[in-house]
């Protein structure tokens, strides 16, 4: 069975399959719906609105309901992430416009671009000082904190070294009947793992 969709406010129209999700349908039309997080239901950017058709659409799912507050579900906004069609009919949604949803990175750089355009030289400059700054710290958080990192890998390592060791002592430890069970079973053991 097939679902006629149509996207306002662009008036963009189609015909998609019975479990497709929204998102799939709207990139299918030319339709741009941002997701910050890639489609995994972590961000509210691709929200819609379903100004007709909601019971041809699947249940509303956990992230949905932890990402639209009770206000925003009861205007009709759904993920279209997480949204699938499940039946036949008619479906009309319009996208929710970014000043009722999150801001996109891309919609945030967009408009600091912008804005940076727009400013005399010395706050420019003045901005660029204060992102090197930042730029700065971040940098030097990071190079402090890489020996942590590395002793902490080296001490890992140094520790495996030693749990093999202590193995291979108690083996060479063990009556030689006992030794040639355990390799039959290690060996028997590498035989079955994928």
């Amino acid at each position: 069975m097939s679902v006629n969709i149509k996207f306002e406010p662009e008036g963009r129209s189609g015909i998609i399959a019975e479990g497709t999700y929204l998102w799939d349908a709207a990139k299918r039309l030319g339709i741009y719906l941002p997701a910050e997080c890639e489609g995994r239901g972590e961000c509210d950017t691709c929200a819609v609105i379903i100004k007709e058709g909601a019971t041809l659409l699947s249940s509303l799912t956990e992230a949905e309901r932890e990402r639209l507050s009770p206000e925003r579900l009861a205007a009709g906004e759904r993920l279209a992430c997480q949204t699938k069609v499940e039946h036949s009919g008619d479906l009309v949604l319009q996208p929710v416009p970014v000043t009722e949803r999150a801001e996109t990175s891309e919609e945030a750089l967009k408009g600091f671009r912008k804005e940076f355009r727009e400013m005399s030289l010395d706050k420019k400059l003045a901005t660029l000082v204060e992102l090197e700054a930042v730029a700065m710290m971040q940098t030097l958080n990071a190079v402090f904190g890489l020996p942590f990192t590395m002793g902490e890998k080296v001490l890992n390592f140094m520790a495996g070294r030693g749990r093999d060791l202590n193995r291979r002592e108690r083996e060479a430890r063990r009556p030689a009947e006992h030794r040639a069970a355990t390799a039959e079973a290690a060996g028997a053991e590498e035989t079955h793992e994928p």
